[in-house]
């Protein structure tokens, strides 16, 4: 992802260019809401985060902005216990419906990607689980 501005929206006022990033965030907090979503990134990009501090809210989410339209690459970890595709799917259409309503660019595509399975602390399959 960069942080290249969108194509400028021309007004009789002005002009409104929206960056990747804040596709991005609405992207992330879109997610968020979604049930079954434990976190956004794989391991990899969570770990560098935890290394910088605090919580990277582009994570996960690639943002490939052409021509007015959007297509965005999530990576999630999912809760255990739920039902995979129908998370993913939940996900594709909250982002879509918040990235459309809130930038006004149509959304093209929106990948899933689930990296990952986070299970509940004291579980047996957790890392120092109980068996």
């Amino acid at each position: 992802m960069t942080d290249e501005p969108a194509p400028e929206v021309e007004h009789d006022t002005g002009q409104v260019t929206i960056a990747d990033s804040v596709i991005a965030k609405v992207a992330n907090m879109a997610c968020r809401e979604v049930a079954g979503v434990h976190t956004l990134g794989g391991a990899t990009s969570r770990a560098l985060s935890s290394l910088r501090g605090g919580e990277n809210r582009t994570q996960g989410i690639s943002v490939d902005l052409r021509d007015e339209t959007v297509d965005l690459d999530l990576t999630l970890v999912v809760s255990y216990g739920v039902n995979i595709p129908a998370v993913a799917e939940a996900c594709r259409s909250k982002v879509k419906e918040q990235v459309e309503a809130s930038t006004g660019l149509a959304v093209r595509t929106v990948n899933v990607l689930v990296s990952d399975v986070h299970f509940p602390e004291g579980s047996p399959d957790a890392p120092g689980g109980q068996a």
